[in-house]
C-alpha cells in the first residue's frame, strides 16, 4: 500500500510539473535510479536472509559463507548510499540550477 501512495504522489508532482514547462525527461531519469537503487535493496533482502538461514543451521561451512555475504551486504549498503547522494544531487540541480540534473544519468546511473 506504501508503495502506490509514492508511485501516485511521483506521478502527481510529475503531472504538476510537465504544464509548468519542466522536463519529463528528468522524471525519467529520476525513476530510473530508484528503480536502480531498488534493485540493489532487493538483493541486500536476499544476502540477509541467506545470512540468517547460514547462521540458523549452525552448520560451520555455511557459517563461513556468511563472511563473503556480509561483506557483499556491506559494499551494497555503500552503493546505496552513494546512489542516494547522487539521486539529490540531481533533484537538486534539476529544480535549482535548471535542467542539468538529467545530463546522461549522472553517477548513478552506473551503478547496479
Amino acid at each position: 500500500m506504501k508503495r502506490n501512495g509514492e508511485t501516485k504522489r511521483r506521478r502527481n508532482v510529475a503531472e504538476e510539473t510537465e504544464g509548468g514547462g519542466e522536463d519529463p525527461a528528468m522524471w525519467e531519469n529520476l525513476d530510473r535510479n530508484f528503480r536502480q537503487v531498488q534493485s540493489v535493496l532487493d538483493r541486500n533482502r536476499s544476502l540477509i536472509q541467506q545470512v540468517n538461514d547460514n547462521h540458523q543451521s549452525r552448520m560451520a561451512d555455511n557459517m563461513s559463507k556468511n563472511v563473503a555475504l556480509i561483506q557483499e551486504l556491506n559494499g551494497n549498503i555503500s552503493k546505496v548510499v552513494s546512489m542516494y547522494s547522487d539521486l539529490n544531487t540531481n533533484f537538486s540541480s534539476a529544480f535549482h540550477g535548471g535542467k542539468n540534473g538529467h545530463d546522461g544519468g549522472g553517477a548513478a546511473g552506473t551503478r547496479a
